[in-house]
């Protein structure tokens, strides 16, 4: 199937991928993480990363990252290259940006998205997928940020102050030792979930 037929057969919001179908609690989850050339909405996704979770169990079902070929990398914020560790060598078997979107929506439809902060990544993954074509991504329409689960579970801890991802995982002792790599940061908001769960449960 042609890169734009794939995208085009999500263009209505009838699939039971988005909505009917399995409920809720039924549906895997995909904490994901996203790496941008920049912080402006048409700087280019150059890393996704995602773990597929089974909701039950919490037992990991699949680890993807793909680094992302940009196409206008003269467009890009310096700072933000530097910031997600960006060099032509690393970036040298990059996939392109409709495969590495064609196989992400391929291994998660209908599953709940999760991530930390993620209005800031759905937007950038939302527009993308926009632009290809995938007007109704088929995602689950509920999506589950997890920095709104912990200012929850800990908004009275007087050693938190921020909740970024770094805040959170200090006050879980959880050694972050990879930071802006799509992967990890998805790992990492998995990690802080599942913390977040046990502490809800107390």
């Amino acid at each position: 199937m042609e890169d734009k037929d794939f995208f085009n057969q999500f263009q209505n919001n009838d699939s039971i991928f988005i909505k009917n179908g399995s409920k809720m609690k039924e549906r895997d989850l995909v904490f994901l993480d996203l790496e941008m050339t920049g912080l402006k909405i048409d700087n280019e996704i150059i890393e996704i990363g995602w773990l597929r979770v089974d909701q039950k169990t919490l037992e990991i079902k699949e680890e993807v990252n793909i680094k992302i070929k940009p196409k206008r990398i003269d467009l890009a914020d310096r700072k933000a290259l530097e910031i997600i560790n960006y060099n032509e060598k690393d970036w040298e078997g990059a996939d392109s940006l409709e495969n590495a979107m064609k196989i992400f929506i391929e291994k998660c439809s209908g599953c709940i998205l999760c991530g930390y902060n993620f209005v800031y990544d759905w937007a950038w993954l939302y527009n993308t997928l926009n632009n290809l074509g995938a007007f109704n991504p088929p995602f689950y329409y509920h999506k589950l940020d997890i920095m709104s689960m912990a200012y929850i579970v800990l908004k009275d801890e007087i050693l938190i102050e921020n909740f970024s991802l770094s805040d959170v995982c200090r006050f879980f002792d959880i050694k972050r030792d990879k930071c802006h790599n799509a992967f990890y940061d998805a790992k990492f908001t998995f990690e802080v979930y599942k913390k977040l769960i046990e502490k809800n449960k107390k």
